[in-house]
């Protein structure tokens, strides 16, 4: 940085100072006016915002007091105006301090985001319309400028934005001539307006494609993720976290997930926040989104200095820029389908992935695939964390309900009667919720139940059927389009041709077709179509195809492929059946690309032919080595498709299923659960069985659902193991809330598992059930059920943007931890009145962490953010802490002064540098619980030093050397290792009787022979 950017830096900075200064010295509020009005009624307590009905009385007051400019205004006129002032604020939504600062605490700005005077208003209304909004706006900011928690906040929001005025000028700085900087202004410009928009299937009834903001159109979904780490509890075990924390929380991110369940989606979701420079951890990032099925003719994966011209991009950067970006570690690598490259290719990916991690360690990578593609630990050697896309609960399936018909409202559509019926159906009848467990079958039952007048299919090839006669026919039947492109094409002949152009795709290996490869098979197909092509030539027909079908589409010029691969599927597999190629299937079902090709076939074929199609799997199952378990499992998965089968086939793939259980991993329960209630039927009890198969079991009758599976997890409700009693509570979400409440959580003590809340059905209910550790995630603020739970224990709070204040927690005597993860605009002093002994607090960007220095009892602190200080003698905490981690954001952390807590025995760390400090240490804290995080080379004989160790956990570390100096540690009683490499030979520790070995995620162990089943425990998951 120059010093002229400096001191442009401090004087920007001391000018946005004295600015806050000033307007909050002044008394009351910011002193914008001499009277001010008062938008609530002074015996409420002030709200920290002001919704409609506030607003409302505050324009009647202020009209009120305009008696000049309304004496000749008729009465009508003027209720018609302050009504339209209200209105307008309504559709604003509520005035809080973000809407304040992002006006720049200008009423004028604020104002201006208001719409003009609606028509039929006279010209004086319209006058006091305009005055009306420009008062209001005035005495808005004046109110909320008086709230208490105003300057707090303020504070936080200068800090921002001084910290965004330093990014600007470190990036103007490096810059030199600010070319650099001028271009990344323009390609955020870019990557906003093109990944600002989503089209919501079903919606686009005419010729035009529409589509809809990102913003109103996307949905938070879940993924799998891992537990925080706390003192006295289970290291780590796999848990379910909102997508949006998961990839936050890690610098290299594998994203798995079936057809449909979103994951481009949120591709496009990361590229707009980072381009937009949102809060969170994407905030300085540049996004560049590479679509691999783009690369698979070309066979060349590009290197950066290509980046742009692979994603499509018409701009040229700089020379250099995207180097420099990759080299710094703003670069955000965003490689969306690695199942759309070919099997024969997927190695030369991974090492075109290792290459670019090698090159540019420092650059953020988010990966995403189908399970079946790559294993889950495929690049666990480059330090990916592996997430999976999770099936779409109750509440996903309400909010995408929700927000399909609010952008169909939109469009002008009136859906309310559409919206109501379909909420009651997916609720009530369990057919429907099974279908509905991703973005893309939710929106066809959006679609499916207003173009069938809310008469829904019950099976996925109903489903599958119902949509291709809405795409292909009815819309532009029921609308009198007819011919437009030249050409009239019936259901069939559209079918008989998509059907060919997906099966050519499937055998290819491929995604897409050249345009100008896809006229010429067009054209071979006519042949044996006359009547079509006596209508036009074959360019006419695929565009007729292009534009009317729906199905499919040219995403770049020159090129075409269909809408989804789910519609790819289903028509390859009915080309497939009509051929008779019944061996092909078979032959090719070990390839992920195939699998729901090969289910959908069941669906198509007739009874005989079905049959040949089972036991061809099962045959070559006997067969083919490596690929048994992976075919019967696909047989089994087939029986959902199957509306009538030989019983004989039947019961040779039942027994032959009923060898894979009870599962082992959470990826094995999926996969079994896409067999529905044939696995219900073999699944065995849980309780008896060890912990992951218990897990592993409840996992799969929850993601089955229905009555059956909800009685077998009511017998595990005792189980107080951590793995079985997690899951249990993970699954609330699956069922009816009050019913699952009833039957499983009211008998389940949980043991140490957290009960998570995400719904305010589920929170009614929270008043009624024995536990007393909660996990609320959700923008609830501190709601009064939480409060009402007078013995409450423990509560976590996650993405609660509400959560300001938590003196609301203070009547809660018996509250001893705390944890906040992602809660922007919370403030720390409401903590000074509880008796905490454990605090975490993770990703609170800018908080003010002074007040933990008055709670004197505190003995537990996690930190995984930027605590603003250089060493942990710069942190000013009360107590005496006897477990203290340190997570990935607060990596930096010099842990001089660690000495400062002699009765330190708890210790998570997660920089490489902090690792060296403690090795380094003359005299070690007398740590028994060790959890090192992240350790590029970790030397187990640096370990040793801990003498007192009891519990030892290693998470994505690479170990250097044998475990054996472990055997030094005379009180080991734990060794966890997650996400470990490389193999890890354990045999050296296999006669300490006294220890017990779990391994997790992609570790892989050797010499595990001489561990008998109760000293260890491998979770593949």
């Amino acid at each position: 940085m120059t010093g002229f950017e400096t001191v442009l830096l401090r004087v920007a900075g001391t000018a946005a100072s004295a600015l806050v200064r000033s307007l909050l010295s002044r008394a009351p509020g910011a002193g914008l006016t001499a009277d001010p009005a008062r938008p609530v009624p002074r015996w409420r307590r002030p709200p920290a915002e002001l919704a409609e009905p506030e607003v409302r009385r505050l324009a009647e007051a202020l009209a009120a007091r305009m008696t000049e400019a309304t004496a000749r205004l008729p009465e009508h006129e003027r209720l018609a105006a302050v009504a339209a002032v209200g209105d307008a604020f309504a559709a604003l939504g509520p005035l809080d301090a973000e809407a304040l600062f992002a006006a720049d605490l200008d009423p004028t700005a604020l104002a201006a985001t208001l719409p003009p005077a609606p028509p039929g208003l006279g010209g004086a209304a319209e006058a006091l319309y305009g005055r009306l909004v420009r008062l209001c706006c005035e005495h808005t900011v004046e109110y909320l400028t008086t709230l208490p928690g105003f300057a707090a906040r303020t504070d936080v929001e200068l800090v921002r934005r001084t910290g965004n005025l330093a990014r600007a000028v470190d990036r103007l700085g490096a810059a030199g001539d600010g070319t650099a900087y001028a271009f990344e202004e323009r390609y955020a410009q870019y990557i906003a307006g093109t990944h600002g928009r989503l089209q919501l299937f079903g919606l686009t009834l005419s010729r035009s494609r529409q589509d809809w903001p990102l913003d109103v159109a996307y949905i938070s979904l879940s993924v799998s993720g891992t537990e925080q780490l706390l003192p006295g509890e289970p290291a780590v075990h796999r848990t379910q976290v909102r997508a949006e924390q998961a990839l936050a929380s890690a610098d290299r991110v594998l994203l798995r997930g079936p057809a449909g369940s979103g994951k481009s989606t949120l591709v496009q979701w990361l590229a707009l926040n980072a381009a937009r420079q949102s809060d969170g951890p994407w905030s300085t990032c540049v996004p560049f989104v590479l679509r691999l099925r783009s690369f698979t003719a070309s066979g060349d994966l590009p290197l950066p200095e290509d980046f742009l011209r692979a994603g499509g991009v018409p701009l040229s950067a700089p020379p250099g820029w995207v180097d420099d970006l990759m080299l710094s570690g703003r670069a955000l690598v965003l490689v969306d389908g690695v199942d759309e490259v070919p099997q024969r290719l997927r190695a030369r990916t991974e090492t075109w992935l290792r290459s670019l991690v090698s090159a540019f360690p420092k650059a953020r990578y988010v990966v995403t695939t189908r399970p079946s593609a790559v294993p889950e630990d495929w690049l666990a050697g480059l330090g990916f964390a592996t997430h999976s896309m999770l099936p779409m609960e109750q509440r996903d399936i309400r909010a995408f309900v929700e927000h399909w018909h609010a952008a169909a409202r939109a469009q002008g559509q009136e859906v309310d009667a559409y919206e109501a019926s379909l909420l009651e159906a997916v609720a009530s009848r369990r057919d429907l919720a099974r279908l509905a467990t991703n973005p893309l079958m939710c929106a066809l039952l959006c679609a499916l139940n207003q173009d069938r007048r809310m008469q829904l299919p019950r099976a996925r090839k109903e489903l599958y059927d119902a949509a291709l006669d809405m795409l292909l026919v009815r819309r532009d039947t029921e609308r009198e389009i007819c011919g437009v492109e030249g050409v009239y094409l019936t259901r069939e002949e559209q079918i008989a041709l998509l059907q060919r152009l997906a099966y050519w795709l499937i055998r290819n290996g491929q995604v897409e077709a050249g345009r100008d490869e896809a006229v010429e098979m067009v054209d071979e197909w006519l042949d044996a179509m006359p009547q079509v092509a006596a209508q036009g030539g074959a360019e006419q027909v695929l565009t007729h195809l292009l534009i009317r079908s729906g199905l499919l589409r040219e995403p770049v010029k020159g090129s075409v492929d269909f809408v989804h691969r789910t519609f790819q599927d289903y028509l390859a597999a009915k080309a497939a059946v009509e051929s008779r190629d019944f061996g092909v299937l078979v032959r090719n079902a070990h390839d992920d690309n195939w699998d729901d090709v090969v289910r959908m076939a069941v669906g198509h074929a007739r009874l005989d032919e079905r049959t040949r199609i089972l036991r061809g799997l099962l045959k070559r199952a006997d067969k083919v080595k490596g690929a048994r378990n992976r075919l019967i499992l696909l047989a089994a998965t087939c029986l959902e498709h199957a509306p009538e089968l030989d019983p004989a086939v039947h019961s040779d793939i039942q027994s032959r299923t009923a060898e894979l259980l009870p599962p082992r991993t959470l990826d094995q329960a999926a996969e079994l659960a896409k067999a529905g209630r044939l696995v219900l039927e073999l699944l065995p009890d849980p309780v008896g069985l060890p912990a992951a198969e218990a897990r592993a079991t409840v996992r799969t009758a929850a993601l089955v659902g229905g009555p059956r599976a909800l009685r077998l997890l009511a017998g595990a409700r005792s189980d107080t193991r951590f793995p079985v009693s997690h899951e249990l509570a993970a699954s609330w979400g699956r069922f009816d809330t009050a019913l699952y409440a009833d039957e499983v959580l009211a008998e389940a003590p949980l043991g140490d598992a957290f009960l998570p809340v995400h719904t305010r059905e589920q929170l009614a209910q929270l008043h009624r059930l024995p536990h007393r550790r909660i996990r609320l995630e959700g923008d609830y603020g501190v709601p009064p059920e939480l409060t009402g739970l007078r013995d409450l224990e423990r509560v976590y709070f996650g993405l609660n943007h509400r959560l300001a204040d938590l003196g609301a927690l203070s009547p809660l005597a018996d509250l001893r931890l705390v944890g906040l993860d992602q809660c922007r605009d919370v403030r720390l002093d409401g903590l000074r009145g509880l008796s905490l002994e454990t605090v975490y607090l993770y990703r609170l960007d800018g908080v003010d962490l002074r007040p933990l220095a008055d709670l004197g009892g505190l003995r537990h602190l996690g930190l995984d953010l930027r605590p603003g200080a250089r060493s942990v003698a710069d942190l000013a905490v009360g107590g005496a802490l006897t477990g203290f981690g340190l997570y990935r954001q607060a990596a930096e952390l010099s842990l001089d002064g660690l000495e400062r807590w002699p009765d330190l025995c708890w210790l998570t760390v997660s920089g490489a540098e902090q690792a060296r400090e403690l090795v380094d240490m003359p005299v070690p804290p007398p740590l028994t619980d060790l959890q090192l995080l992240a350790q590029p080379e970790l030397d187990p004989r640096s370990l040793v030093k801990h003498q007192g160790l009891k519990e030892l956990y290693l998470g994505s570390c690479e170990l250097v050397g044998s475990v054996e100096p472990l055997r030094e540690l005379p009180d080991l009683e734990h060794l966890n290792l997650s996400d470990c490499l490389p193999v890890i030979d354990i045999g050296p520790l296999a006669d300490l009787s006294g220890l017990r070995v779990v391994a997790s995620g992609s570790t892989r162990l050797t010499g595990t022979e001489g561990f008998p089943p109760e000293r260890l425990t491998m979770y593949d998951d």
